[in-house]
């Protein structure tokens, strides 16, 4: 089954909604990328989880747009979104019951029809609904993904930088693609320690992500070595993760110096509220 590539034919004329079509794509991409991959259960899970997140948020705020916008194919709509919403559900599930029992290629198909076909043909039914209209833009624009009650105020995530070092390709595309959905540009990738290190040095940056098995390397001595940095390096915030999670190993990554630990595979809107969390300390 060959890549998506996103094409203007593709578009809503709705950039807000365009975006948000491109992101679902990207992790149909990932999915593709992943087959046969050491960690592809890891890779399916994640994106599974990517995709139901994303397309809750993207569903509510096309919903909610074409609401603004009069659009009388709403209801319609919201039905088809809830069939879409219903399947990726039931395939998490037998994942959660037996992870060989869901491969990547068993996701494919059903993604690349739904997601194809919706964009390409149900979606274009809202243009003459959407298209320039103030309110239902104004309305999708103040919707995020990661919107929580933060003392500190809404993350200013187009302006993040962020290193993320995993020795996984698959897997840092599928974190690159989960931030560059809430608009993180600034995203610096390293597949070992050396090339962390030479990052962190080299440039600045506000977030670091790293996973607890480097290759051979462990993510452990690239935090105890950043918190010997001498200021600001040594005070960069820091999310460990870690592909088992035991209560030994968060404690270990908070004693090492990282300020957050999460289990993979994560779940976009779970990752992206603790980076919100991280990034207030950077403020």
């Amino acid at each position: 089954m060959a890549v998506i590539s996103w094409s203007e034919m593709m578009s809503v004329g709705v950039p807000v909604l365009d975006d948000d079509h491109k992101t679902l794509v990207g992790f149909i991409n990932l999915l593709q990328h992943s087959i046969g991959d050491p960690e592809e259960y890891v890779a399916v899970y994640s994106v599974l989880g990517a995709l139901e997140d994303y397309c809750l948020h993207h569903f509510l705020r096309e919903e909610k747009m074409m609401e603004a916008g009069r659009c009388p194919q709403l209801d319609q709509h919201h039905r088809t979104h809830e069939g879409f919403a219903e399947t990726v559900r039931a395939l998490k599930a037998r994942y959660e019951e037996d992870q060989s029992s869901v491969r990547a290629r068993d996701c494919l198909t059903f993604l690349n029809d739904w997601l194809v076909n919706h964009i390409c043909t149900t979606d274009m039914n809202y243009r003459a609904w959407l298209v320039g209209h103030a309110g239902a833009k104004a309305v999708g624009e103040t919707m995020s993904l990661a919107d929580q009650r933060l003392d500190s105020g809404p993350t200013d995530w187009r302006r993040l930088r962020i290193l993320v070092v995993d020795d996984n390709p698959n897997f840092c595309g599928i974190l690159t693609a989960i931030l560059n959905g809430v608009g993180v540009s600034s995203i610096t990738v390293s597949h070992d320690l050396a090339a962390g290190k030479m990052a962190l040095i080299g440039q600045p940056l506000d977030l670091l992500i790293s996973d607890w098995h480097v290759g051979t390397e462990s993510g452990l001595d690239l935090v105890k070595w950043l918190r010997q940095c001498p200021p600001p390096l040594c005070g960069l915030p820091v999310l460990m993760l870690s592909g088992h999670e035991r209560m030994i190993n968060r404690d270990l990554a908070l004693l090492a110096g990282a300020d957050e630990f999460m289990e993979k595979p994560v779940a976009a809107r779970s990752l992206l509220i603790c980076l919100s969390r991280l990034a207030a300390k950077v403020r």
